[in-house]
C-alpha cells in the first residue's frame, strides 16, 4: 500500500525542483525526504526525477505521475485543513433538504466554505416539505413555495425555464407558421418531466400557447440533471431550468428547438418552521449564500 505521506512529498519535490526546498516545506529532514522519495519509486517500480547538479528534472513517467494524483492531494489537503480548523473550535450544524440538482450545481462544490456542519438530506417534493415538518431538516432549499404549513418562505433565486429536446430531433423551419400543428406534433412526442404535477410544463405551455398542455410525459425523473442527461442518448422534450442545462447546449449534446415568446421565470424559495432552534444557522447559512450568489452574478 503506498503511504500518503510519500505521495505528498513527491508532490512537493515537483512543485519545489530540489530536495532542499522540499525538506523546508514539508518541515522534514533532506535524508528524510529523499528515503520517502526512494519508498515512492521502489513501490511503483518506476524513476520519477532525473537528478542533476542543481535540481531535479521528472522524468516522463514522473510527470503523469504527477498528473494523476495532484487533484486528489489538494482535496485531501482541503479535508486536512477543515478538519484540523473545527477541532480548534466549535460549530454550528444544520440539515438541510434540497434538490440533487441543487446540491450538485450549487452546494456541492462550495462545502468547504461554509464554517459549519452540514447535513444534506434528498427527496422528493412530498418528501421533504414532511422532513421540514416533522424536524428532519431544518432548512429547505430548491424547492417552490408550498403551502397546507405553517412554514416561512425567503426567496432563493429566480431561474429561467426553457424547452430542449434531443439533439437528433429535426425541428420544422418555422414554427410560428402553423401554430396548431406545431402543437399537435409536440404533443405526440415523446417527454420527459420532474414529476407528474408538470408544473414547469404547464408554465411553458400557458406562455407560448395560451392553452394546457395535453401531454402524459413517457419518463418521470428525479432531477433536471437526469432529464438533461437522459436526452443525449433518448429522443425527447422537456422543460428545465437554462442555468443547469448551459454547458451542454454550448457542446451542442442537446438543443433549444426554438424559444418561448417571452422568457419564463420560476421562483426558488428557502422554506422553515418560525419556530426553529437553528434560526441562527439558517440566517447563517442564507447569508453565505447570497454572498456567494452576489459575487458569481
Amino acid at each position: 500500500m503506498i503511504n500518503l505521506e510519500w505521495l505528498r512529498t513527491f508532490g512537493t519535490i515537483y512543485e519545489c525542483k530540489n530536495i532542499t526546498e522540499a525538506s523546508k516545506q514539508l518541515n522534514m529532514t533532506q535524508p528524510g525526504v529523499s528515503k520517502h522519495l526512494a519508498a515512492l519509486e521502489n513501490h511503483i517500480g518506476k524513476k520519477l526525477f532525473e537528478r542533476t547538479t542543481r535540481k531535479l528534472m521528472p522524468t516522463e513517467y514522473g510527470k503523469f505521475y504527477y498528473s494523476q494524483i495532484s487533484v486528489p492531494l489538494r482535496e485531501l489537503e482541503k479535508v486536512e485543513h477543515y478538519s484540523s480548523k473545527r477541532v480548534k473550535k466549535e460549530r454550528c450544524a444544520i440539515t438541510i433538504g434540497c434538490t440533487t440538482d441543487f446540491f450538485k450545481k450549487e452546494l456541492r462544490h462550495l462545502i468547504y466554505s461554509f464554517d459549519m456542519y452540514i447535513v444534506t438530506c434528498f427527496g422528493t417534493e412530498e418528501e421533504l416539505i414532511e422532513a421540514l415538518e416533522t424536524d428532519k431538516i431544518q432548512l429547505l432549499v430548491g424547492i417552490k413555495k408550498h403551502s397546507g404549513y405553517d412554514h416561512e418562505f425567503a426567496f432563493f433565486k429566480s431561474e429561467e425555464l426553457v424547452l430542449i429536446c434531443s439533439n437528433d430531433i429535426e425541428i420544422q423551419e418555422n414554427p410560428k407558421k402553423d401554430e396548431k400543428q406545431l402543437i399537435r406534433w409536440l404533443q405526440g412526442q415523446t417527454w420527459f418531466s420532474f414529476d407528474n404535477k408538470q408544473d414547469d410544463l404547464k408554465k411553458f405551455w400557458e406562455t407560448r400557447f395560451s392553452s394546457a398542455p395535453k401531454i402524459v410525459p413517457r419518463y418521470i425523473l428525479p432531477s433536471y440533471l437526469d432529464i438533461i442527461e437522459s436526452m443525449k442518448y433518448c429522443q425527447g422534450f422537456g422543460i428545465v431550468p437554462k442555468p443547469l442545462c448551459e454547458k451542454e447546449l454550448g457542446n451542442r449534446t442537446i438543443k433549444m428547438p426554438f424559444a418561448a415568446s417571452k422568457p419564463i421565470h420560476q421562483k426558488r424559495y428557502y422554506s422553515y418552521k418560525p419556530k426553529n432552534s437553528k434560526l441562527k444557522e439558517i440566517l447563517t447559512f442564507r447569508e453565505q449564500m447570497e454572498i456567494i450568489h452576489a459575487n458569481t452574478t
